[in-house]
């Protein structure tokens, strides 16, 4: 992970693909402690043709340097973070109205 600014970072993507992305949000889940984010590629969010953007979520771990080091979910958080994004969404939807 590479980081370009605050709210950017360049990821690799499953096809070995250098991809930058900016943070949507990042959460922090009280009971277990474990720290995540989801991002989405900036590439599509300059593109007026794309419908619906691809969003990636990790755990992530920040060092003392503040640097973070991106986790892949495991099988059990994806169902989750599926919650945790449904629920940013409508809180955004919210905020508009």
């Amino acid at each position: 992970m590479e980081n370009y600014d605050d709210n950017k970072i360049v990821i690799t993507n499953d096809d070995g693909e250098q991809v930058e992305c900016e943070i949507l949000f990042t959460y922090k889940h009280e009971p277990t402690g474990k720290n995540y984010v989801v991002l989405y590629p900036v590439s599509q969010a300059e593109d007026d043709s794309v419908e619906e953007m691809d969003l990636y979520a990790y755990s992530f771990i920040e060092n003392e340097a503040g640097e973070g080091e991106l986790f892949a979910l495991e099988d059990d958080e994806f169902e989750f973070m599926q919650d945790v994004i449904d629920q940013f969404y409508k809180d955004q939807e919210e905020i508009d109205d």
